[in-house]
């Protein structure tokens, strides 16, 4: 549920500034299709990461804000973030030999086994 691409930035979202509107968050989360927003809402919402309610108004207004469980996940993620910030140039120089060792396994025609 949080290993997709936009879930972490949602609850981060809904973490700095919560509830918000579906409207307010698509403008929050850059990049994001309605769609894409709609069906992790969904997601976020089956889990109990976050709540939502309907308010009987034309047009129908919704509200979504992080849940206990979904704020509990707020000190992970920024470990998460830390470690990123700590490792990230690491890991893309190891992405970066990976794929270079790759490509040339794929012109020679050889099988290189790797042990990281």
């Amino acid at each position: 549920m949080i290993g997709n691409k936009w879930a972490v930035p949602i609850v981060l979202t809904l973490h700095a500034k919560s509830p918000l509107r579906n409207s307010d968050l698509k403008h929050s989360v850059d990049g994001i299709s309605p769609k894409e927003l709609a069906k992790q809402l969904r997601l976020l919402e089956a889990a109990g990461v976050i709540g939502r309610k309907v308010y009987p108004s034309i047009p129908p207004r919704v509200e979504y804000w992080l849940t206990d469980l979904g704020s509990s996940l707020h000190p992970l993620l920024e470990g998460l973030a830390a470690w990123a910030a700590l490792h990230g140039e690491q890991v893309e120089r190891n992405r970066d030999e990976y794929a270079a060792g790759a490509e040339q396994e794929a012109a020679s025609g050889s099988v290189v086994h790797r042990i990281w």
